[in-house]
């Protein structure tokens, strides 16, 4: 007779929870999503708390990309999905995550503190929403969090200290309302009382944590100002100028401020009080950038960006993912390599995506999370 050596996988289950969870704890959570359909067993234990405190304990965090897309069912709701490894090969796949709860309109901000995934405010401008809901993006579960104390829609959220400060979302907001902040660790919502005459007329505002502080620009009044020793102060001119469009995505990596405009990555040099090109990527802007709506990412210090390519004769939307390692050199000079290029989902292939041919848009949002 033959001894033939038993799957690796079978072997894995002849052993205990606490052995098997001390062996999932160490594979990289890109994985998970295939593990999860190995069996009942492991679906059980990916879920489990102690897999992330035993992740925790050994200092396992991961940062990952999360995408929102409009739905096929209803183009108003949100489908979320996670950027993951395909089985047996390098390419990566978005994967949905989470039905997501039927308050989390595309009309909602988001911000995101550690592995929680806060969806802001929503609804029609007819009618505001100022529910919270909340993903726990390690297992994928939604839940509410307390409400805002003013009803929004689209509203600016960024995120400094665990605090998420909120602006925006309705007209009609005075210096008294317009913004408020939700602590994440108190989870109470308070209303910011800084004077802000100048900053708080109109609905749009676009926001983001940088150089360590809150930097809000209103649209209506096309001024950036940043919040510094509890008052409300003019940006530098550079930055303002630079960040004026609702057409441009950004991120903040490192305390460098990044933009998309024009086919290219911009950062701010806040020496020279100008934005600069990033370079070394010349050669890919028409592969990169010849693509419809762009969103822009931190992933673990490199740069995500995900564009979405209408093909209107078959009715499908693709979402593309480019990887660009960030590296400063020193002549102040920032250079991008393009790691990684791909189409991580076909909406043909998908039914939660909206597929509508008259060009409504189905990448909504790209944001990172950190998990154990």
């Amino acid at each position: 007779m033959i001894d033939r050596e038993e799957p690796p996988v079978n072997n894995l289950l002849m052993l205990s929870d606490d052995l098997v969870l001390n062996c999932l704890a160490h594979v990289s959570r890109l994985y998970y999503p295939t593990l999860y359909l190995v069996c009942k067993r492991f679906r059980s234990l990916l879920a489990s708390v102690d897999l992330f405190q035993i992740r925790t304990l050994l200092g396992l965090t991961e940062s990952f990309v999360y995408v929102c897309l409009r739905l096929h069912t209803d183009p108003s709701q949100l489908g979320w999905f996670i950027l993951c490894q395909r089985p047996n090969t390098s390419r990566k796949v978005l994967v949905p995550i989470s039905i997501p709860s039927p308050t989390c309109a595309s009309l909602s901000g988001v911000a995101v503190v550690g592995p929680n995934i806060y969806v802001i405010g929503g609804g029609s401008k007819n009618n505001a929403w100022s529910s919270v809901m909340v993903m726990d993006s390690r297992f994928y579960t939604w839940r509410e969090a307390p409400s805002m104390r003013v009803a929004r829609v689209l509203p600016s959220a960024c995120v400094v200290d665990e605090k998420i400060y909120v602006a925006g979302g309705y007209d009609n907001l005075d210096s008294t309302n317009w913004m408020e902040v939700f602590d994440t660790k108190t989870q109470t919502w308070e209303f910011l009382h800084i004077p802000s005459e100048e900053i708080c007329l109109g609905s749009e505002y676009q926001s983001a944590k940088y150089e360590g502080t809150v930097y809000m620009r209103s649209r209506k009044k096309r001024a950036t100002y940043k919040l510094h020793k509890g008052r409300w102060r003019a940006a530098d001119i550079g930055m303002n100028r630079g960040w004026a469009s609702s057409r441009y995505s950004y991120c903040v990596i490192e305390n460098v401020f990044y933009r998309y405009s024009d086919k290219k990555i911009h950062w701010y040099d806040v020496r020279k009080k100008v934005w600069t090109t990033v370079k070394g990527l010349e050669r890919f802007s028409m592969l990169l950038f010849s693509k419809g709506n762009v969103q822009l990412a931190d992933h673990g210090g490199k740069i995500a960006i995900l564009c979405e390519e209408y093909v209107f004769a078959g009715k499908s939307i693709t979402i593309w993912c480019a990887e660009i390692i960030l590296e400063k050199r020193q002549n102040q000079e920032i250079w991008g390599t393009l790691e990684c290029f791909e189409n991580v989902l076909i909406s043909k292939d998908n039914p939660y995506i909206s597929n509508k041919a008259d060009g409504t848009v189905g990448l909504v949002h790209a944001l990172t999370s950190t998990v154990w």
